[in-house]
């Protein structure tokens, strides 16, 4: 029996015949391989489904994913050149979202508010050569044969595991590389506490993911330093509080006037209130995960069972 060349791994908490990435995957054109893996840690279910994977190129989506007609086509078109060992796209939000939904997804797309990160949910440039910065784990493959050069995910990360993952891939002179055409489509969060506790949660991993691969000069390391700011207004005094204040407006108008247009005015001008708020929240949680990493949370053990598209548990 010959190789497919595609092997899917997709992470879930339990197997559902109806998630919109399986109903797409059925849609697809040629013979794929789909492992869907069980349990509550995504990093060790990929790496679990990796033990079994037979396809040249190895695809890592989500369960809540939609994939456009020309995806694999597209993949195609991008693992035909032999540079490409990684390649990855946006995940854009979904046709049907809601109104909050696509203010949170637009704060994601500004890169005012959180730089090159930007191009992780919204198609930007041509296809190049790129960084962990722009490509996202639920949208990202890679060839086979570079988990055996570099090594598997870590599985002392998650969130951040792909990150980590990617610069070790980009300092063993890995061909990454972004399409902008490569896009999936997916929900995005719908209420406030679930938008900060993202991003929070975002930002302790990245805390742990220094603890992991060491500690370098990078604009992330620096991220928590904005908490100054608002700080020093509040030693400082009434008119610090008053500039600080003054700034924060000025973001907000900056980002108001150039965010995405499919937004009403007062929905924009709610985001560029809230836009500031994006890298607070990552700050916060990076410096929270200093926190973690002395006094962490015991896991819950739940078994990692691997399925096959079907739901039927592949033998180890």
């Amino acid at each position: 029996m010959s190789s497919p060349r595609y092997t899917v791994i997709v992470p879930m908490a339990r197997y559902r015949a109806d998630e919109p990435v399986l109903l797409s995957l059925r849609a697809a054109p040629g013979s794929l391989e789909i492992f869907v893996v069980e349990g509550c840690h995504p990093a060790r279910q990929r790496n679990a489904a990796l033990e079994h994977a037979r396809g040249e190129i190895v695809v890592f989506l989500d369960n809540d994913c939609q994939l456009p007609a020309h995806y694999w086509t597209e993949l195609d078109r991008a693992f035909a050149q032999p540079a490409v060992e990684v390649v990855g796209g946006p995940a854009l939000l979904r046709p049907e979202a809601g109104t909050r939904e696509k203010l949170f997804h637009a704060l994601l797309t500004h890169p005012l508010v959180v730089g090159p990160v930007a191009a992780r949910y919204a198609p930007r440039g041509a296809f190049r050569k790129s960084t962990q910065a722009e490509i996202i784990l639920c949208n990202m493959a890679a060839r086979r044969s570079l988990f055996a050069r570099i090594g598997l995910l870590s599985h002392k990360l998650y969130p951040n595991e792909e990150n980590e993952w990617l610069d070790r891939a980009q300092a063993a002179h890995t061909g990454i590389y972004y399409d902008p055409q490569l896009y999936i489509m997916r929900p995005q969060r719908t209420t406030w506490s679930q938008f900060l506790r993202m991003l929070f949660r975002y930002g302790s991993g990245r805390t742990r993911q220094f603890w992991v691969s060491g500690w370098r000069a990078t604009p992330y390391l620096l991220t928590p330093l904005i908490w100054f700011a608002p700080l020093a207004a509040i030693l400082l005094g009434p008119a610090y509080l008053v500039a600080f204040a003054l700034l924060w407006l000025c973001a907000a108008l900056a980002f108001a006037c150039t965010c995405a247009p499919g937004l009403s005015l007062r929905r924009r001008l709610v985001a560029g209130l809230a836009a500031p708020l994006v890298p607070f929240t990552y700050a916060a949680g990076q410096l929270a995960g200093w926190f973690e990493l002395f006094h962490p949370t015991p896991g819950v053990d739940v078994p990692i069972v691997v399925r096959n598209e079907k739901g039927e548990e592949i033998a180890s």
